[in-house]
């Protein structure tokens, strides 16, 4: 008996702390864009600069609010071969999309930062006015997302870029958008491989933000390796045969590799 209610207490508890962790989040947002953006844009310098400051706040603030995931008892990070992070500058930074928060968990942590957005996020009255400030790239069209992603890349960012474009299905298989590879054979950007697993797992595609898992999500970051598109295929110089290929190769990568993590 006092197993089941320390069971459903403890279900309560994580229930009311996620929702929390979600009004903090869509509050910060719309906080931000409103008090702080406009002083940061008001201040001397040019807009490139501007976004980059608005970013780094970004950073600062998804770290937090990590932090305060993992005190209320929702999540445990664990990271590994983190000193990859030291070459993400210039890099397409891609990733497996298991859940809502690994975006969140990857952009704090990636040395000047940027983000592919997909298009519906850009009408998100919460985090708009973000996207706008910060010059993240938007994944509306092919010229938006190239040229934003060449900018990030020619400056040294590391853009973060999720070729699934949203979450993975559970039970499905990976399914890559062309988009991830089309930028890299494009721009000769190397990509830095990372792989993420969840379990139990919790905010997936397709279920309410109230349905959370029995227990605490451990989240593992494996930071992979870094690779040269232009090394791993043969016909490269034919740029949309090469992003087939490319996003076909990386697609039995991710496979593979989360059979190794899974």
């Amino acid at each position: 008996m006092l197993h089941r209610i320390s069971y459903w207490g403890d279900r309560l508890w994580r229930t009311s702390a996620t929702g929390f962790c979600f009004a903090c989040f869509s509050f910060l947002a719309l906080a931000q864009s409103v008090l702080v953006f406009p002083v940061i844009y008001a201040l001397p310098g040019e807009r490139g600069a501007k976004a980059a400051r608005v970013r780094a706040l970004q950073q600062f603030s998804f770290a937090r609010f990590v932090a305060l995931m993992e005190w209320l008892g929702l999540i445990r990070v664990h990271l590994h071969n983190r000193q990859l992070l030291e070459r993400a500058g210039g890099h397409l930074v891609i990733a497996n999309h298991p859940t809502l928060i690994d975006v969140v968990i990857l952009f704090s942590l990636l040395p000047r930062a940027n983000c592919v957005v997909k298009g519906a996020l850009w009408r998100n009255l919460y985090i708009r006015g973000v996207m706008l400030a910060g010059g993240f790239i938007s994944n509306a069209s092919g010229d938006e997302l190239l040229t934003g992603c060449r900018q990030a890349l020619d400056d040294g960012q590391a853009v973060l870029i999720f070729p699934e474009g949203s979450r993975s299905v559970p039970g499905q298989a990976l399914q890559f958008k062309r988009g991830a590879a089309n930028v890299a054979v494009r721009t000769d950007a190397p990509l830095l491989t990372v792989f993420i697993t969840c379990r139990p797992l919790t905010l997936v595609k397709g279920e309410p933000w109230y349905r959370i898992p029995p227990r605490k999500a451990h989240i593992d970051v494996f930071f992979y390796e870094c690779l040269e598109p232009r090394a791993l295929l043969e016909q490269y110089d034919d740029k949309p045969r090469a992003a087939r290929l490319l996003t076909r190769y990386l697609e039995n990568y991710y496979a593979e590799g989360l059979k190794r993590y899974g």
